[in-house]
C-alpha cells in the first residue's frame, strides 16, 4: 500500500484528490494539509511514503521549501497550476521525483504515483526539456529592475528608486539583453513572465 500525503491549500482540490484516490486499491490517503505547519505535523504524524505537494502554499511557507525539509523523508511529487520553467528547475534541483500540472488527469496522477513509489521518476517530457534548457536567472538586482520595467518605469526613475546611477541601470539591461538573447525592455519582460521570474501574463 502506497501512503500518500496531500499538501494543498485549496481545499476543494485537496478533497477533489482525495476522492478520486480512494478508487485505487495501492494508494492511501493518510492525511491533507493547506499550509506549511500542518504539512509538518502531517509528515511527522504519518510518514507518508510520497507527498503530493503544491508549489504555491497559502502563509510563509511554500512547497519547494517543505520539499527542501524533507530531502531525507518521503519522495516529493510537486503540484503546481504554472507553468513555469523556473518551477520545474527548482523542484528538480531541491530533489523532487516528479512534477504534475494541477491539470492533469487522474490516470496521469495514479500513474506518477505508482512510479515514483517503484523508485523511479515521473517528470513529463516538457518539464525534462525545459530543465535541459533552463537560462540561468536574474541576480537580486537584476530582479528589483526587471520587476520596475515590467511597469513601465523609465531608466532614470529606476535608478532613483533603487539609489543607482542611470549608467548602472542601463549596463545591467543591456546585460540581461545580451544574456537572454533579446532587443528591448518588452521582449525581455516576456522572457522573465514566462519563465516565472516576475509575475504577470505568458
Amino acid at each position: 500500500m502506497i501512503r500518500l500525503a496531500i499538501i494543498e491549500d485549496h481545499p476543494a482540490i485537496a478533497e477533489g484528490l482525495t476522492a478520486l484516490l480512494r478508487g485505487e486499491a495501492d494508494v492511501a490517503v493518510v492525511g491533507t494539509a493547506g499550509d506549511g505547519e500542518a504539512a509538518e505535523r502531517l509528515i511527522a504524524a504519518q510518514s507518508p511514503d510520497i507527498v503530493l505537494c503544491d508549489i504555491r502554499l497559502s502563509g510563509t511557507v511554500d512547497g519547494l521549501e517543505i520539499l527542501s525539509r524533507h530531502a531525507a523523508g518521503p519522495a516529493f511529487i510537486m503540484l503546481s497550476a504554472y507553468s513555469y520553467p523556473s518551477y520545474y528547475v527548482a523542484a528538480f534541483e531541491h530533489g523532487a521525483k516528479g512534477f504534475l500540472s494541477k491539470m492533469a488527469s487522474i490516470e496521469q496522477i495514479v500513474a506518477a504515483i505508482r512510479k515514483v513509489a517503484g523508485g523511479g521518476t515521473a517528470f513529463p517530457d516538457d518539464v525534462r526539456r525545459a530543465v535541459r534548457l533552463a537560462l540561468r536567472p536574474p541576480t537580486p538586482r537584476e530582479s528589483q529592475i526587471l520587476a520596475l520595467v515590467a511597469e513601465g518605469i523609465a531608466n532614470a526613475e529606476i535608478a532613483e528608486r533603487l539609489s543607482l546611477r542611470v549608467k548602472t541601470v542601463e549596463s545591467q539591461l543591456r546585460r540581461m539583453f545580451d544574456r537572454y538573447d533579446v532587443t528591448s525592455r518588452t521582449a525581455l519582460v516576456r522572457v522573465a513572465q514566462r519563465q516565472g521570474w516576475i509575475e504577470g501574463d505568458t
